[in-house]
């Protein structure tokens, strides 16, 4: 039982919040989001990862969402992503979370016993190339995918307690051809994935 249980917490670890998309050649930098960077370890695929030993996220079964944010890390560039477009893409990668999580699990909006805050900030958003994409065959060389960075930390609600974090910059996949129609499709698709592995992850802590 002690196995499975270390066990459990390495697949945790290793896999929380991780897109199926490509992962970038290095980690963003980091933009002071987070309550707390000192836990992070890289995790071998360019992103930088923290898990609280002893299934801690198991020990909860609601949470609050709260508003994703845009944190700037040093190398992105604001000016790439335009001011109309940072409502709606930070209102979509809450919304992900909220619709992968709430068939099962309590969205609340007050603090207590059992209950998780998520704080998400996304750090840079890159633009497809619409002109590359619209090919299978240009679209298979990755030139023209668009893709997204983020900071983001599961909390306990009444400590502050830091249970995970993650600090990943990702590209979309490329044999999602659809998503790179639009030139921001492909951020929206990565933010799905990092909703979906949410989701998976939270199942298999509360197994």
């Amino acid at each position: 039982m002690r196995f499975d249980s270390i066990r459990r917490t390495l697949l945790l670890g290793t896999l929380l919040f991780t897109a199926g998309g490509c992962a970038s050649s290095a980690p963003p930098a980091r933009t002071g989001f987070l309550s707390d960077y000192s836990n992070l370890r890289n995790a071998g695929d360019s992103s930088l990862r923290f898990m609280a030993s002893g299934n801690q996220l198991g020990r909860y079964s609601a949470f609050i969402i709260e508003p994703v944010r845009i944190y700037h890390h040093t190398l992105s560039n604001p000016n790439d992503l335009p001011g109309q477009m940072k409502d709606e893409m930070t209102i979509y990668m809450r919304g992900a979370i909220v619709e992968a999580i709430a068939d099962r699990y309590d969205i609340v909006s007050e603090p207590g016993p059992g209950v998780a805050r998520v704080r998400v900030a996304l750090t840079d958003i890159k633009k497809a190339s619409t002109a590359l994409n619209i090919l299978p065959t240009t679209r298979m060389t990755g030139l023209g995918l668009g893709g997204a960075s983020v900071e983001a930390e599961i909390v306990d609600s009444v400590t502050g307690r830091q249970i995970a974090a993650l600090i990943e910059a990702r590209m979309a996949q490329r044999l999602n051809l659809v998503a790179g129609w639009s030139d921001w499709g492909d951020a929206k698709s990565v933010m799905d994935e990092w909703a979906k592995r949410f989701r998976q992850r939270l199942d298999e802590a509360n197994e």
